[in-house]
């Protein structure tokens, strides 16, 4: 009996679904071995972008590390039912698949840095000043993440946000028709003098609060101001562009009106300088703006900042020392006063300030 029993005992016994398997009988399973090299291929892409070499790391930042983070879902879901159908659930090798896809789906899935490009020391040549009058307020700007969240991407890494304040406000009423938004209309002018290498304005303007899920742009243009800078204003209202592909334009010269076309829920206007014509595989310059109040104080040469609240997006207002003004003949001129705000080619004058100190030419209150 005693012999009987201990043969008994030495026999098969029933693997429980939360019993750990032998080591030697836990192989990896398919999936696993997927999320492995998901997670191995995570890494170099990261290392390529992070080594800042031109176009590859722009592609590998902006394509492919997206790309690798949205397989982490149905990789997952993969594995789950593995787990849940072939017992026992606590296996080694599936611990490591299951990390493998948190690392991919921690650095596909969130903007944890800041877009590596190769142009962060670009200084460009060209003197660019703000393309409105009036007061405007910086809705996203400057080199942090927390106050630009463009900086996540590449093409757009010192992108802007401008949107225009009268008396504290960026639209009149519930803001919820595009005509209450201050910006909708109002005329916007070129930066610096360039060629007009590419002219949208057949877009429709979204309602406040909806966006265009496709074109990310709107209507838009792209002004060459120099070898290799391409100057892009995008949300342009629709059928306000005043200019074509191949035209020259001069500084301050009115080039469209400010609108609500493209990916974007309220009116403002979209500004950044890429070294290429195309997009989104191109990599942002820095863009600095001259002769503008920021806050009401002087700035020789700057980047406008954002704000780092999401919920009011109030950053710097910012306003030119000298207002663009469009003479009949066409031609672009400054008159001594930033502090009007133009809608539909008229400008809006505010009171003129006291006679400002040597050095801030033009000051506003």
């Amino acid at each position: 009996m005693q012999h009987e029993t201990e043969h008994e005992d030495q026999g098969p016994k029933p693997r429980g679904i939360f019993k750990k398997m032998n080591p030697e009988d836990d192989r990896f399973e398919m999936w696993a071995k997927i999320a492995i090299a998901l997670a191995a291929l995570m890494v170099v892409t990261y290392a390529v972008a992070l080594l800042k070499l031109g176009k590859p790391s722009v592609i590998a930042h902006a394509t492919i590390i997206p790309m690798l983070g949205m397989l982490t879902l149905p990789m997952a879901f993969w594995g789950l039912l593995r787990t849940l159908f072939q017992p026992p659930v606590i296996r080694r090798t599936r611990t490591i698949g299951f990390g493998a896809l948190l690392v991919v789906g921690m650095l596909g899935n969130r903007p944890v840095m800041s877009a590596p490009v190769s142009t962060v020391d670009y200084a460009s040549e060209v003197r660019f000043e703000l393309p409105f009058n009036g007061r405007w307020v910086t809705l996203a700007g400057g080199e942090e993440r927390e106050t630009n969240y463009h900086a996540t991407t590449a093409m757009m890494r010192w992108g802007y946000d401008f949107a225009p304040l009268v008396e504290g406000s960026r639209f009149e009423g519930d803001g919820s028709k595009l005509e209450q938004h201050h910006c909708f209309g109002a005329p916007v002018y070129a930066p610096a003098a360039g060629e007009v290498v590419r002219a949208v304005g057949s877009e429709i303007d979204q309602v406040p609060g909806e966006f265009d899920p496709v074109s990310v742009l709107g209507n838009h243009l792209v002004l060459r101001v120099a070898d290799g800078e391409y100057l892009f204003m995008a949300h342009l209202q629709r059928g306000s562009l005043k200019v074509s592909g191949g035209d020259t334009v001069e500084a301050g010269q009115e080039v469209a009106a400010c609108g609500n076309s493209g990916r974007t829920y309220t009116p403002h206007l979209h500004v950044h300088l890429q070294n290429s014509p195309e997009v989104p595989i191109a990599e942002s310059l820095p863009l600095y703006f001259e002769n503008y109040l920021a806050d009401g104080e002087p700035v020789e040469r700057g980047m406008p900042v954002g704000s780092s609240d999401v919920e009011t997006q109030v950053g710097e207002i910012v306003e030119r020392q000298e207002a663009w003004l469009v003479k009949a003949s066409g031609e672009a001129a400054s008159v001594d006063d930033g502090a009007g705000v133009q809608k539909g080619g008229d400008l809006v004058e505010a009171e003129a300030a006291d006679a400002p100190e040597a050095g801030a030419e033009g000051t506003s209150e």
